[in-house]
């Protein structure tokens, strides 16, 4: 691991442990909403009792292939795209999704299944839409739509 890759995961560490604090949620840019967002989900999830097999996967043969999380929830393989957004947003972040990520997400999943060789009979796809507040005095607000048909 080069070393600006090792100081970005020990940002990243970082960040999220002030978050479990309730500390950091001033975001400048919407790559630091997205991160916090699949930071939330992924806590979410895992409180409820799936297991963490991925996060931030990509392809090795695409680069441009990426799945936020994946996770098992007993014997289903679960892909779990996160759309973090402002609770003040015009559109949901499942409404976000379009077409073209849709077809996106397809290849994706398909090529973790093909790079995996992962033998599981039933697998999913499901969107963690995290609304974040604009004000400190509000808490985010997650909704978990589980099982969105894709094709």
């Amino acid at each position: 691991m080069n070393g600006s890759r090792l100081f970005e995961l020990m940002s990243r560490k970082a960040r999220e442990y002030l978050w479990g604090f309730g500390l950091n949620h001033n975001f400048k840019s919407s790559s630091r909403k997205g991160e916090y967002g699949e930071w939330l989900a992924r806590k979410h999830l895992i409180r409820k009792g799936y297991v963490l097999l991925e996060n931030n996967w990509r392809s090795r043969k695409n680069q441009k292939l990426e799945i936020d999380l994946i996770f098992k929830d007993g014997n289903i393989l679960v892909f779990v795209e996160v759309r973090a957004r402002s609770s003040k947003s015009l559109v949901s972040g499942y409404e976000s999704i379009n077409r073209k990520k849709l077809n996106s997400l397809h290849r994706a999943f398909t090529a973790y299944l093909r790079e995996n060789g992962h033998i599981f009979e039933h697998y999913r796809f499901d969107v963690l839409e995290v609304d974040l507040p604009t004000s400190k005095s509000e808490d985010p607000e997650l909704f978990h739509h589980e099982n969105i048909a894709i094709f």
